[in-house]
Formats: structure tokens, sequence, C-alpha cells
């Protein structure tokens, strides 16, 4: 598909190149690795403040870099810069106040950010995993390791403030900082400008969808019987086909779903090819309990309503019965299916209640948030 041809083209900040630039490198061009972020705004000579960011990827290509990545600093940073917030990505720059680590807390990101708090910079260290507790590697490559635990607490050590993705890993930050912030994902409604149509709720088939990785789609199988028993159909856009199975006592089988690549610049619009975000999670182990929202935030604020999992953040969004449902058990998730197969107008009810739940994490609203944070830490 020529994304060119889609409806509402993307602002031309949303397809970024490749720069090669390392982590704390110099760069010669001062304005390299931000000129292609400018936004409508001011010139650069009336910018004030200034903000280096240090992640751990040298592009700046949106497909491929972690999402918590682009999610906590690259579609921040046009809407930081249209209130006089000078950002500089993965560049040593002196003239910057404060420097803001997002998933980057190894030997180098910690001897970097030594450096520049020996210079007087004020240091960020930007937690969006819960690496306060050990788990291991769970099936599929993913969890916390101790060298993650000894690595991030190293880093927290030596940051003037810590901030965090969900009010859970917030929780746990304060038992070894003082001064931790809650900076929640948020959603850019510049790029995730689409409504769900309501005409959509009342088709034959309703179409359950996820988003994810695929080594985490596997998170989903308990629920896959109670999909096929109740004829919804599943949507599953990941960076590679996850080849789900179901199984019982002593059988397995494949799953008939719809397959949809992830690409970022397409991700929108492929968001309205379902009608309910699925979210299954094991929520009695701390890695998933460190959840942001944005898994299904993105969803909702689209007009796709959620039925998921209890995670502490996903509770933020649905826990007053708004925009989905929160399901605990295997009950719940049967009864959850029931309601929105045989009434639609939940579903439609849903859609709206997503929309307007939503509206308080746009990107020009959380980014308020940094701003007060950057301006007391000036």
């Amino acid at each position: 598909m020529d994304v060119r041809n889609l409806p509402k083209a993307r602002p031309a900040h949303l397809i970024l190149p490749r720069l090669d630039v390392r982590p704390g490198a110099q760069s010669d061009n001062p304005k390299q690795f931000r000129s292609d972020l400018r936004s409508p705004g001011p010139m650069a000579s009336e910018l004030m403040d200034r903000v280096v960011w240090f992640i751990p990827v040298s592009y700046r290509d949106y497909n491929n870099m972690p999402a918590s990545v682009w999610i906590r600093c690259q579609q921040l940073i046009p809407y930081l810069e249209q209130r006089n917030i000078r950002c500089a990505v993965n560049q040593s720059d002196d003239e910057a106040e404060i420097a803001v680590f997002v998933r980057w807390q190894d030997e180098q990101a910690y001897n970097l950010a030594r450096r520049m708090k020996q210079k007087g910079k004020r240091i960020v260290f930007d937690l969006c995993v819960n690496y306060f507790d050990e788990t291991g590697l769970f099936d599929g490559g993913y969890g916390t390791t101790a060298k993650q635990v000894s690595e991030a607490r190293r880093m927290i050590e030596m940051a003037d403030t810590v901030t965090c993705a969900s009010a859970y890993i917030a929780e746990r930050a304060r038992e070894f900082h003082s001064w931790v912030e809650y900076l929640p994902d948020s959603i850019d409604h510049r790029h995730f400008c689409y409504r769900k149509p309501v005409r959509d709720f009342y088709r034959p088939r309703l179409r359950a969808i996820w988003s994810g990785t695929a080594s985490k789609a596997r998170e989903l199988e308990p629920i896959l019987p109670l999909l096929q028993r109740m004829g919804m159909e599943l949507v599953i856009i990941s960076d590679r086909d996850p080849g789900l199975k179901s199984s019982g006592w002593i059988w397995e089988r494949n799953v008939q779903y719809h397959f949809v690549p992830w690409r970022y610049e397409l991700f929108p619009t492929s968001i309205l090819e379902g009608e309910v975000c699925v979210v299954h999670r094991k929520v009695n182990d701390p890695y998933n309990q460190g959840h942001s929202s944005f898994k299904i935030g993105v969803f909702m604020a689209q007009g796709v309503p959620a039925i998921a999992s209890p995670v502490p953040s996903y509770q933020e969004l649905l826990g007053n019965g708004t925009g989905g449902r929160l399901s605990s058990s295997m009950e719940d998730w049967e009864a959850a299916f029931n309601e929105v197969v045989n009434d639609r107008d939940i579903l439609a009810r849903w859609s709206h209640e997503a929309c307007q739940t939503m509206e308080a994490y746009r990107t020009e609203r959380i980014v308020e948030q940094y701003i007060r944070l950057f301006n007391q830490l000036s």
C-alpha cells in the first residue's frame, strides 16, 4: 500500500529519517538531530529552556525503535518546542540545563549521566518498565533481570528526579527516591486522529483487536476459545505473525485470525479494523503490574472500547465502568463478550466514553506536566 494515498496525510515530522548519531556524541551541526522535528512555532532564537534527551537508538524511524522511545520522547518534542523548550537528542549539549534518559541505563548511560551531573546538569531518569523487581525472562524473552534491576537503581541514585509511565512504577520508585513524578504515556492526536464509525459496532460479526510485539501475543491464548465460542473474529496488529494456537487438555490447534503488520504510519487506520480491544494479561507478577495504559489507551482515543485484565494502569482508564470492562477471571471475560455480542448499543456508548476519557491523555496536555517539571528543575 502506498501510504501517500491514505486520507488525512500525516505531518512531515512523523516519518523520520535515519540519523547516525551515537548517544552522547557531539554533533558537528547542533541542529542536525532536531531539524526534522520542528513544528510551526517560535524561531530558535526565541527558544529559552534547553533539554537534551538520551535514548538507546541512533536513528529516528519509529518503525524500528522501541515504542516506548517514541511515546516518551520523540512525539513530545514538537509540542515542547512549540512551548519554547528547545530539545536535542543524543547530543552532549553544554547549553542544556536538563538531561533526560529514556530506556537507557547501562554502563555507558551511567557514565554519561555522571559527567552531565558534574557539569551541573539536572538529571531525569525515565522509567516505563518496573525495574525494581527481578522476574527473570518469560517465554518470549521479556521480563526483568538482576542486571537491569542493578542498573536502574544506580541510575536512580544519580538522578535528580525519576519520571514513571505508570502509577504502579511510581509507587515502587518512591521507595528509592524522594522526588518521583508519574507522567502517563500520551496519545498524539495529530497522528491518532481517526474516529471509529458507530455503524461498525452493528456488523454481523464483531472483531476483537489486539496490538503488540509478537512475543507477547501468547498472553491472548486463554481467551481464544471464548472468542471462537462467541463467534467473534480476531485481528492481530504486530511486528510479525505470532502463530497463535488454542490449547486444551490433550489438544492444540492453530487459531484463525487476521494479521495486520504494524507500521507507525498505518497504525491509526489499522486500529479501526476492530470493534473492541482485548488485552489479557497475568496480573500476579510485578512486570505486568507496571505496564502503562498506552496499549488500551491508543485504541480508546480513537473510539475503540477495551476489555482488559485489571492491570493498575488499565484500571485507571476503565475502573469507573465506562469505555469498556475490566475482567479478572474467565467468567468475567465470558460475561463481557456476551454483553457486547448481544448489546451492540453498549459498544457505541463505550466508544463515546472512551474518547472522553482519553482527552486527558492528549500529548499537548501531558506535555504541560513535563513543562512544570522542567521549570521546577531549572
